[in-house]
C-alpha cells in the first residue's frame, strides 16, 4: 500500500526526529553559502496546566484553553489548546510577560487566571471550573469539547464517551456497571440479562479489547458475566469504539473499551461509599504536596467492593451461599518535573467453594468438595512527558508528548469438582511495554502524527486432569511474544476534508506469523455540523478464549495464544457513516458497516486429547448492518440516547463450500451464530429536577437470537457381556438430547423497562443520595432457555425466564 507523499513526509520527519534524539534535537539551519542569517526568535516560554471540575476534582478532558495577552482590549489569542484525557494541556511559544489563561468546558462556568511567562521557563497553572447547568446556553456556541471536539478534530467512526456521572445516573441491577452501560450503545448486542458480556457488530465475545488506563483486562466479569469488574466510584469516563478504530489499537477484532480511572485533584481526603442489595463499595482519595506554582504534586484514589450475600444468608438462616466476589482498584499520579508518573492497579476474585452434600441428596452421590475460583490482577506505570522543545522541531507543532507504559496483567481460573475428580486450571500472564510519541498542530497546524510500539510476552498454562488418571488429560504451555509497531497521522487536507491514515505491523513469535494492517478514515464536512465519514482497515487477534459461543451464560474463559496450530484471527472493517450535530449538545449518527472474519477458532467437541492441533475448528464469516444513534449529552436537565441496530451475521467452516444458511453445520454449511440478532433498540434517558432529584429510565427491545432446537431425547441401554443381556432400565440414566439444525430456530423477542429515582441531600460537606431502581418494571417474562422433556406424553417444552421484576434500593455517600 502506497501512502501519499504529503503523509509520508511528515511521518518520516517524525521518525527521523526520534532517531536523532527526540527532545534534544535542534531545528535545522540553513547551511548554504551566502544564506541570510537566521533571526533568533523572540524570548518565549510555555504554560502548562490541568483543568478540573470543582464537583469532585475530576479532570475535564477536551476542555478549550486559550492564552491571551494581559491588558489587550481585543483579547487577541496567542495560543489555543485542548486538554487531553487527563485534563492536562500545554501551550508553548508564548511571548514573555503577563498573560490570561482561560478555560471552558461543557456544563461549567468559564474561568481565567493571570500568570507571568518568563523566557525559557514553563509556568504551571491549575484551573478549577464550577458546574453551571443553568448557564450552559450562554457558552454553548463557543464550546468545542467532548464529543463535539472529536467530531471536528478526529475522523473516527462508532466511538462514544460515557462519563462517570452519566454512568451512575442510570437504573441498574444493584449498582452501576460499566459493561452493562456499554451494552446499551448502537452496534452492541447483549445476549441476555444474565451476562454483562457483549458482542459487537457480529463478532464473538472474546473479540473486544477491554483496557483499564491502557492495561488489557482478559476477563472483566463476575458471577458468570452477571457483573463487570470495575468499581464505578473509581471510573472517570469510558470510551467505546465499535469499529474502524485506528492503528494505535490492536489485538482484538471487534471493539475497544477504554476505562479511564478517576484522578482525585482536591486537597485533603475525600471519598464515596455505596450500599446496595448486592454489595458494598467505597472509594477514598485526595491530593497533597505542592509544586512551585502551588498545585498539588500527588493525587491518589483507592476503591474496593465486596458482595455480602454469603454473610447475609449465613446470618439469617442455617443455609450457606458459598460464593462471593471482591475488587480493589488503585490510581496514583505523581508530578515529576514537567511530566506525570501514574500507577494503576487492580485485583479482583470470584470464589465459589463448598461441599456437594449441602445441595441435597440428589447431589450427594458425587461426594467431595468443589472449588471454583477465577480473577484478574494487574499493575501498570504510565509516564507522560510534554516535550515543548520537540514540538517546535516537528513542523512547528503546538505541542508534543511522549507516553511510555509498562504493565503486568494476569487472569487465572481453577475449577475443581469433587476433590480433584475433574480439574481444570488456566493461567495467563502478560508482561507488556508500550510507548507513543505524538505531536499536535504540526506542519502549519494541519497534522497530528503519532508513532508507537508494543511488546508483550504472554505465558499461558492450561491443564485438564483428574485424580483418577495417572497423568493429565491435557496440558498446554505457551509463551508467545507479540510485537507491534504503528504509525498514524491525522491530516487536515482541506477545511472540509479530514483524514486519518495509519498502519500497524504485528508479529507473533510462537506462530512465526506477521501481518501489516492498514487503517484509514476520511471525513468530509458538508457543513460545519454535517459530515460524511468512510473508514476501513484490517485487524488481527493472537489471543483466543476457549469457550462455546452458543452457551447462553459466560461462566469463565480459558485463554490460549496463537501458535503453529492455532492461527491468529483476522477481520476486515468497512464503515460509511453520516453525523449531524444540532447545537453543542445533541447529535445524530447513522453508520452502515460490513465485516469479514477469517480463522476464527471454535472449540472442537470431538478433539483427541492425545493429539495436539485438533482442539479448534476454524470458522470464517461475514456480518453487515446499520447502526443509528441519537444522543443528547449531559449539561442540561434532560440527557440520554436512542440506539438502534440492524445486523446480519453468518459463520461457516473455513475451507468448506458455502452452503445455504441453516444447513447442518456437520454437513459443511453456514449457520447463524448465537449473537446474530436482527433488531436491537435501547432508549435511555435521565431527567434532573433541580439539583437534587434525578429520574432515569431505560427501555430495551431485541429480536430473537438463534439456538439449536432439541428434536428428541434418547436413553442408552447398556449391554452386559457377562450376562449376555441388555440393561432393562432398572438403572436410571439421564436422557440424551438429539439436536436439530445448529441455531436453526430463534427465541421470542425480548423487551424490558428499567426505572430509577434518586434524591440528594446536602449535610455540611457530605452528600447523601438514596436511590431506588426497578429492573423489568412491568415483569416481562423474557425467555432465557428452554427445557425439554420427551418422556412426557405429549412431550413438553418449558421456558426458563430471565430477570423478573427486581426492585433495588441503595445509598451513596460522598464527602
Amino acid at each position: 500500500m502506497r501512502f501519499p507523499s504529503s503523509v509520508v513526509r511528515p511521518l518520516s520527519a517524525l521518525l527521523a526526529l526520534v532517531g536523532a534524539g527526540g527532545a534534544g534535537a535542534q531545528p535545522p539551519r540553513d547551511a548554504r553559502p551566502g544564506a541570510p542569517a537566521v533571526v533568533p526568535p523572540a524570548a518565549t516560554g510555555a504554560v502548562r496546566g490541568v483543568v478540573v471540575s470543582a464537583r469532585a476534582g475530576e479532570p475535564l478532558p477536551r476542555a478549550a484553553v486559550t492564552v491571551e495577552r494581559a491588558g489587550d482590549p481585543g483579547g487577541r489569542e496567542l495560543r489555543r489548546a485542548a486538554t487531553d484525557d487527563a485534563g492536562a494541556f500545554l501551550a508553548d511559544a508564548i511571548p514573555e510577560g503577563p498573560v490570561v489563561v482561560r478555560a471552558r468546558a461543557l456544563g461549567h462556568r468559564p474561568v481565567s487566571r493571570v500568570v507571568t511567562v518568563r523566557a525559557g521557563d514553563t509556568v504551571t497553572v491549575r484551573l478549577t471550573l464550577e458546574p453551571a447547568v443553568q448557564e450552559l446556553a450562554a457558552v454553548q456556541a463557543r464550546e468545542r469539547v467532548g464529543e463535539r471536539a472529536r467530531f471536528e478534530q478526529v475522523p473516527e467512526v462508532g466511538q462514544v464517551t460515557i462519563t462517570g456521572r452519566a454512568l451512575r445516573a442510570l437504573p441498574s441491577i444493584g449498582e452501576p456497571d460499566v459493561l452493562r452501560t456499554a451494552q446499551l450503545m448502537a452496534g452492541v448486542v447483549a445476549r441476555n440479562d444474565f451476562s454483562a458480556g457483549y458482542n459487537v457488530r457480529g463478532g464473538e465475545s472474546d473479540q473486544n479489547l477491554v483496557l483499564l488506563d491502557g492495561i488489557p483486562v482478559y476477563n472483566p466479569f463476575h458471577l458468570g458475566g452477571l457483573f463487570g469488574t470495575f468499581v464505578d466510584q473509581a471510573v472517570a469516563s469510558v470510551d467505546l469504539s465499535v469499529g474502524g478504530f485506528p492503528a494505535e489499537h490492536g489485538g482484538r477484532l471487534s471493539s475497544v473499551l477504554d476505562v479511564r480511572p478517576k484522578a482525585e485533584e482536591r486537597r485533603g481526603v475525600h471519598g464515596a461509599a455505596q450500599v446496595s442489595l448486592v454489595s458494598t463499595s467505597g472509594a477514598v482519595g485526595g491530593a497533597f504536596g505542592r509544586t512551585p506554582d502551588g498545585d498539588a504534586r500527588t493525587s491518589w484514589n483507592v476503591a474496593a467492593r465486596r458482595t455480602y450475600l454469603d454473610a447475609l444468608v449465613g446470618a439469617l438462616s442455617e443455609r450457606t451461599l458459598p460464593y462471593h466476589f471482591q475488587d480493589a482498584q488503585l490510581h496514583v499520579a505523581q508530578r515529576v518535573g514537567s511530566g506525570t508518573l501514574a500507577l494503576t492497579a487492580y485485583a479482583g476474585a470470584d470464589v465459589l467453594d463448598g461441599s456437594f452434600a449441602q445441595f441435597g441428596d440428589s447431589a450427594r452421590a458425587g461426594g467431595g468438595d468443589f472449588a471454583f475460583t477465577w480473577g484478574n490482577a494487574l499493575a501498570g506505570l504510565a509516564w507522560r512527558q510534554p516535550l515543548a522543545r520537540l514540538a517546535r522541531t516537528v513542523g512547528g507543532a503546538d505541542s508534543a508528548q511522549l507516553v511510555q507504559r509498562a504493565s503486568v496483567t494476569r487472569f487465572s481460573t481453577t475449577l475443581d469438582l469433587g476433590d480433584g475428580t475433574v480439574r481444570f486450571v488456566n493461567d495467563v500472564t502478560e508482561a507488556r511495554v508500550a510507548g507513543q510519541l505524538s505531536a499536535t498542530g504540526a506542519w502549519g497546524g494541519r497534522h497530528t502524527p503519532r508513532v508507537g510500539y508494543e511488546a508483550a510476552r504472554v505465558s499461558v498454562a492450561y491443564d485438564a486432569g483428574s485424580n483418577a488418571s495417572p497423568s493429565d488429560l491435557f496440558t498446554l504451555r505457551q509463551q508467545p511474544t507479540v510485537l507491534a509497531a504503528y504509525v498514524d497521522d491525522t491530516w487536515r487536507v482541506h477545511p472540509r476534508l479530514l483524514a486519518r491514515v495509519g498502519a500497524r505491523l504485528e508479529g507473533v513469535g510462537g506462530a512465526r506469523w506477521g501481518a501489516l494492517s492498514p487503517r484509514a478514515s476520511v471525513r468530509w464536512f458538508a457543513t460545519p455540523d454535517l459530515a460524511l465519514t468512510l473508514a476501513g482497515g484490517q485487524y488481527t487477534q493472537a489471543m483466543h478464549a476457549v469457550r462455546n459461543e452458543d452457551a447462553p451464560v459466560r461462566i469463565f474463559d480459558f485463554w490460549v495464544g496463537s501458535d503453529r496450530y492455532v492461527r491468529p484471527s483476522r477481520a476486515t472493517h468497512l464503515v460509511l457513516g453520516a453525523e449531524r450535530w444540532m447545537g453543542a449538545l445533541a447529535f445524530a449518527r447513522v453508520e452502515a458497516w460490513g465485516k469479514g472474519f477469517t480463522d476464527v477458532p471454535e472449540p472442537n467437541d470431538g478433539d483427541d486429547p492425545a493429539v495436539r492441533g485438533d482442539e479448534f475448528n476454524r470458522l470464517r464469516g461475514r456480518a453487515y448492518g446499520v447502526d443509528v444513534l441519537l444522543r443528547r449529552l449531559e449539561g442540561t436537565r434532560v440527557a440520554g440516547w436512542v440506539a438502534y441496530g440492524y445486523a446480519v451475521s453468518t459463520r461457516e467452516p473455513s475451507g468448506a463450500s458455502p452452503g445455504a444458511t441453516g444447513v447442518s453445520f456437520l454437513r459443511g454449511g453456514s449457520f447463524w451464530p448465537a449473537q446474530d440478532r436482527r433488531h436491537t433498540l435501547n432508549v435511555v434517558g435521565t431527567w434532573r429536577a433541580g439539583r437534587a432529584w434525578v429520574t432515569s429510565a431505560r427501555f430495551g427491545f431485541g429480536s430473537g437470537t438463534p439456538f439449536t432446537d432439541i428434536e428428541g431425547q434418547l436413553v442408552r441401554r447398556v449391554y452386559d457381556g457377562m450376562r449376555n443381556s441388555w440393561d432393562t432400565g432398572t438403572r436410571t440414566r439421564e436422557p440424551e438430547a438429539i439436536g436439530g439444525l445448529r441455531n436453526g430456530v430463534r427465541y421470542p423477542v425480548f423487551h424490558r423497562l428499567d426505572l430509577g429515582l434518586s434524591r440528594s441531600f446536602q449535610r455540611g460537606a457530605t452528600t447523601w443520595t438514596p436511590s431506588l431502581s426497578l429492573v423489568n418494571a412491568y415483569n416481562r417474562r423474557n425467555t432465557f432457555v428452554y427445557t425439554f422433556d420427551y418422556t412426557a406424553q405429549p412431550p413438553t417444552r418449558q421456558a426458563v425466564s430471565q430477570f423478573p421484576l427486581l426492585p433495588s434500593v441503595g445509598l451513596a455517600v460522598e464527602f
